[in-house]
């Protein structure tokens, strides 16, 4: 009778967990049906996080990539900046070989002018004209000379005319020359003096290229003054083929005087002797 009294009084407890164990099941459903308290996998998330992922790993492989190359080119800079392990100036400097200027004696005066004016450029033709023989001219003496001779003698006079054009045009460009000669040394020597320095700001790369363009600028000016000279030379054979010329188309011009008019010459000389004998008079 007891032991039913104590169930009775322990059966309400024993419903009641029950109850909640039961509440407690009925909860735990309800949550996973409505996505609560577990993991859920999405494909679509999971997709992008996959390509995010993918593009991160491309985006390192090309930094690693974009690291080299930088580290590349930093240590080919550093290579390039190197200084050669030398003496520049003793190892590479040349030797100037110093222009002479003309040098004459001047006895009679009349040299002075020529070796100033081919040294300096100065004052050339009248140096010129009291070192030459003087070409006169002809005046009224020119109608003097036989009509067949005339051509002959006015192209003679015309090369001379021409060489002594020449000869003052190649005396004012060597005597320019050598005037200039000191300032081009002068460049081509501060030139040289950088080149050869070790001074770090001498050796970027801008001044490099300025040094380099300076240089090819030196050239083409003295290829510019070779030019010069070149052409007073071909100048000077071109009157020197005239003069030839003229020789020989006066050595042919005689040779078809001498044969248009042979036999009247030949008549002349040998025609009836005997009545030239007899008709000649004492004066």
């Amino acid at each position: 009778m007891r032991r039913r009294n104590e169930l009775r009084k322990e059966q309400p407890k024993y419903e009641a967990h029950e109850t909640s164990q039961n509440r407690n099941r009925h909860r735990s459903c309800r949550n996973h049906r409505l996505g609560l308290g577990d993991i859920v996998f999405d494909p679509t998330n999971f997709g992008k996080l996959v390509e995010q992922l993918a593009q991160m790993q491309q985006q390192y492989t090309q930094l690693v990539q974009t690291y080299q190359v930088v580290t590349a080119q930093y240590n080919q800079m550093i290579w390039m900046a190197k200084m050669i392990p030398a003496n520049l100036r003793v190892r590479y400097r040349s030797l100037i070989t110093p222009w002479r200027n003309s040098t004459a004696t001047n006895t009679y005066g009349t040299t002075g002018g020529w070796v100033a004016a081919i040294n300096t450029g100065n004052d050339v033709p009248a140096g010129y004209q009291r070192a030459i023989q003087p070409l006169n001219a002809y005046g009224a003496a020119l109608g003097n000379i036989p009509a067949d001779q005339l051509d002959r003698v006015k192209t003679s006079y015309a090369t001379v005319e021409l060489t002594d054009g020449i000869n003052q045009s190649g005396m004012d460009l060597v005597g320019r020359l050598r005037a200039n000669a000191p300032d081009v040394e002068n460049s081509i020597q501060s030139l040289e003096e950088d080149s050869l320095s070790t001074d770090p700001d001498l050796n970027t790369e801008v001044s490099v290229l300025n040094k380099i363009n300076a240089a090819n600028v030196i050239a083409l000016r003295n290829s510019q003054d070779t030019n010069k000279l070149l052409v007073t030379l071909a100048e000077q054979q071109i009157i020197e083929a005239k003069r030839k010329r003229d020789a020989e188309a006066t050595a042919i011009n005689s040779h078809i005087q001498f044969m248009t008019q042979e036999q009247a010459v030949l008549h002349a000389q040998t025609g009836d002797p005997s009545a030239r004998m007899l008709a000649y008079r004492m004066p």
